[in-house]
Protein backbone atom coordinates (compact mmCIF):
# COMPACT_ATOMS: atom_id res chain seq x y z
CA UNK A 1 0.00 0.00 0.00
CA UNK A 2 1.85 3.60 -1.17
CA UNK A 3 -0.12 6.48 0.74
CA UNK A 4 0.46 10.24 1.41
CA UNK A 5 -0.30 10.99 5.13
CA UNK A 6 -0.61 14.94 3.54
CA UNK A 7 -0.91 16.59 0.38
CA UNK A 8 2.58 17.55 -1.24
CA UNK A 9 4.48 15.18 1.37
CA UNK A 10 6.45 12.32 0.44
CA UNK A 11 4.57 8.95 0.16
CA UNK A 12 5.03 6.02 2.62
CA UNK A 13 4.93 2.25 1.46
CA UNK A 14 3.44 -0.62 3.74
CA UNK A 15 3.47 -3.87 2.73
CA UNK A 16 0.15 -5.40 3.90
CA UNK A 17 0.34 -9.17 3.57
CA UNK A 18 -0.35 -12.51 5.17
CA UNK A 19 2.62 -13.12 7.50
CA UNK A 20 2.55 -16.99 6.57
CA UNK A 21 2.74 -16.57 3.41
CA UNK A 22 6.05 -16.05 1.16
CA UNK A 23 4.74 -14.47 -2.30
CA UNK A 24 6.42 -16.49 -5.33
CA UNK A 25 5.47 -13.26 -7.67
CA UNK A 26 4.09 -9.93 -6.62
CA UNK A 27 2.92 -7.30 -9.33
CA UNK A 28 3.11 -3.61 -8.68
CA UNK A 29 0.16 -1.75 -10.29
CA UNK A 30 0.48 1.68 -10.40
CA UNK A 31 -1.84 4.75 -12.41
CA UNK A 32 1.40 5.91 -14.43
CA UNK A 33 5.23 5.37 -14.08
CA UNK A 34 6.79 9.21 -14.67
CA UNK A 35 9.73 9.51 -12.37
CA UNK A 36 9.40 5.97 -10.81
CA UNK A 37 10.01 6.91 -7.24
CA UNK A 38 7.40 5.33 -5.80
CA UNK A 39 7.75 2.58 -8.24
CA UNK A 40 11.70 2.08 -6.68
CA UNK A 41 10.21 2.61 -3.29
CA UNK A 42 7.59 0.07 -3.76
CA UNK A 43 10.06 -2.48 -5.28
CA UNK A 44 12.64 -2.26 -2.41
CA UNK A 45 9.75 -2.48 0.32
CA UNK A 46 8.68 -5.59 -1.83
CA UNK A 47 12.33 -6.92 -1.81
CA UNK A 48 12.83 -6.63 2.10
CA UNK A 49 9.63 -8.20 2.90
CA UNK A 50 9.82 -11.04 0.11
CA UNK A 51 13.89 -11.38 -0.92
CA UNK A 52 12.77 -14.33 -3.51
CA UNK A 53 9.81 -12.80 -4.99
CA UNK A 54 9.52 -11.75 -8.79
CA UNK A 55 8.77 -8.74 -8.85
CA UNK A 56 6.96 -7.44 -12.06
CA UNK A 57 5.60 -4.04 -12.73
CA UNK A 58 2.46 -2.65 -14.62
CA UNK A 59 1.17 0.80 -15.61
CA UNK A 60 -1.38 2.39 -17.73
CA UNK A 61 0.86 5.63 -18.74
CA UNK A 62 4.95 5.05 -19.01
CA UNK A 63 5.72 8.72 -19.16
CA UNK A 64 9.48 7.94 -18.03
CA UNK A 65 10.36 11.14 -17.30
CA UNK A 66 14.13 12.46 -16.22
CA UNK A 67 16.12 9.58 -15.12
CA UNK A 68 13.48 7.22 -14.26
CA UNK A 69 14.51 4.71 -17.35
CA UNK A 70 18.06 4.48 -15.14
CA UNK A 71 16.08 3.79 -11.93
CA UNK A 72 14.29 0.83 -14.11
CA UNK A 73 17.54 -0.27 -14.70
CA UNK A 74 18.94 -0.39 -11.49
CA UNK A 75 15.97 -2.36 -10.05
CA UNK A 76 16.56 -4.72 -12.80
CA UNK A 77 20.21 -4.89 -11.74
CA UNK A 78 19.83 -4.77 -7.74
CA UNK A 79 16.56 -5.62 -7.23
CA UNK A 80 15.28 -8.40 -9.65
CA UNK A 81 12.27 -6.27 -11.26
CA UNK A 82 11.60 -8.56 -14.31
CA UNK A 83 9.67 -6.11 -16.39
CA UNK A 84 7.90 -2.66 -16.52
CA UNK A 85 4.86 -2.96 -18.62
CA UNK A 86 2.68 -0.36 -19.58
CA UNK A 87 -0.08 0.44 -22.17
CA UNK A 88 0.54 3.12 -25.59
CA UNK A 89 -2.15 5.26 -24.53
CA UNK A 90 0.78 7.74 -25.11
CA UNK A 91 3.85 7.87 -26.85
CA UNK A 92 6.64 5.12 -26.37
CA UNK A 93 9.06 6.02 -28.56
CA UNK A 94 11.48 8.08 -26.23
CA UNK A 95 11.55 5.66 -23.22
CA UNK A 96 11.85 2.74 -25.57
CA UNK A 97 15.28 4.65 -26.75
CA UNK A 98 15.96 5.28 -23.16
CA UNK A 99 15.64 1.53 -22.21
CA UNK A 100 17.76 0.65 -25.61
CA UNK A 101 20.21 3.02 -24.52
CA UNK A 102 20.65 1.30 -21.12
CA UNK A 103 20.61 -2.21 -22.01
CA UNK A 104 16.98 -2.92 -21.03
CA UNK A 105 15.00 -2.55 -23.39
CA UNK A 106 13.94 -5.85 -23.29
CA UNK A 107 12.99 -5.67 -19.51
CA UNK A 108 9.88 -2.63 -20.97
CA UNK A 109 6.70 -4.41 -22.44
CA UNK A 110 4.29 -2.36 -24.12
CA UNK A 111 0.47 -3.54 -24.45
CA UNK A 112 -1.34 -1.99 -27.60
CA UNK A 113 -4.47 -1.19 -26.38
CA UNK A 114 -5.37 0.97 -30.07
CA UNK A 115 -8.28 -1.84 -30.90
CA UNK A 116 -10.14 -1.16 -27.48
CA UNK A 117 -9.82 2.95 -27.76
CA UNK A 118 -11.23 2.66 -31.41
CA UNK A 119 -13.88 -0.17 -30.06
CA UNK A 120 -14.40 2.47 -27.61
CA UNK A 121 -14.68 5.72 -30.12
CA UNK A 122 -16.62 3.85 -32.33
CA UNK A 123 -19.51 2.78 -29.50
CA UNK A 124 -19.52 6.07 -28.65
CA UNK A 125 -19.61 8.01 -32.22
CA UNK A 126 -22.63 5.47 -32.74
CA UNK A 127 -24.43 5.82 -29.60
CA UNK A 128 -23.92 2.62 -27.67
CA UNK A 129 -23.01 1.49 -24.53
CA UNK A 130 -19.25 0.37 -23.88
CA UNK A 131 -20.13 -0.65 -20.62
CA UNK A 132 -21.95 -3.73 -22.39
CA UNK A 133 -20.62 -7.31 -20.87
CA UNK A 134 -19.26 -8.33 -24.43
CA UNK A 135 -17.38 -4.83 -24.65
CA UNK A 136 -16.05 -4.98 -21.35
CA UNK A 137 -14.79 -8.92 -21.55
CA UNK A 138 -12.45 -7.64 -24.45
CA UNK A 139 -8.35 -7.83 -24.83
CA UNK A 140 -6.13 -5.96 -27.00
CA UNK A 141 -6.37 -8.65 -29.58
CA UNK A 142 -10.36 -10.01 -28.69
CA UNK A 143 -11.58 -9.97 -32.51
CA UNK A 144 -14.73 -7.02 -31.77
CA UNK A 145 -17.41 -7.52 -34.23
CA UNK A 146 -18.99 -4.28 -34.14
CA UNK A 147 -14.89 -2.33 -35.38
CA UNK A 148 -14.31 -4.89 -37.98
CA UNK A 149 -18.07 -4.54 -39.66
CA UNK A 150 -17.32 -0.43 -38.80
CA UNK A 151 -13.87 -0.62 -40.51
CA UNK A 152 -15.76 -1.44 -43.69
CA UNK A 153 -19.05 0.92 -44.05
CA UNK A 154 -18.77 3.88 -44.69
CA UNK A 155 -20.60 6.27 -42.00
CA UNK A 156 -22.80 7.76 -44.10
CA UNK A 157 -23.75 4.42 -44.68
CA UNK A 158 -24.91 2.85 -41.34
CA UNK A 159 -27.23 3.05 -38.36
CA UNK A 160 -27.24 1.78 -34.83
CA UNK A 161 -29.46 -0.60 -34.52
CA UNK A 162 -30.02 -2.33 -30.72
CA UNK A 163 -27.17 -0.80 -28.66
CA UNK A 164 -24.37 -3.21 -30.70
CA UNK A 165 -24.67 -4.06 -33.61
CA UNK A 166 -24.39 -1.88 -37.22
CA UNK A 167 -27.12 -1.80 -39.92
CA UNK A 168 -26.66 -0.60 -43.31
CA UNK A 169 -29.04 2.39 -43.56
CA UNK A 170 -32.16 2.04 -44.89
CA UNK A 171 -32.23 3.16 -48.60
CA UNK A 172 -34.77 5.97 -49.38
CA UNK A 173 -36.54 6.27 -52.72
Amino acid sequence: ERFRPEAGEAGRVRIISDASLTPKNVIVVDDIFDTCTSLVKVVEAVRAFAPGARIFAIGTHGYFSKDSAEQVAKMVRISGLEWVAVTNCISTRMPLQKFRTLGVEDRLKIVDISRLLAGAIIRIHLGASVNLPKFRQLGPLSPDPLLDEAAFVPTSQYTLRGAASLAPAAESH
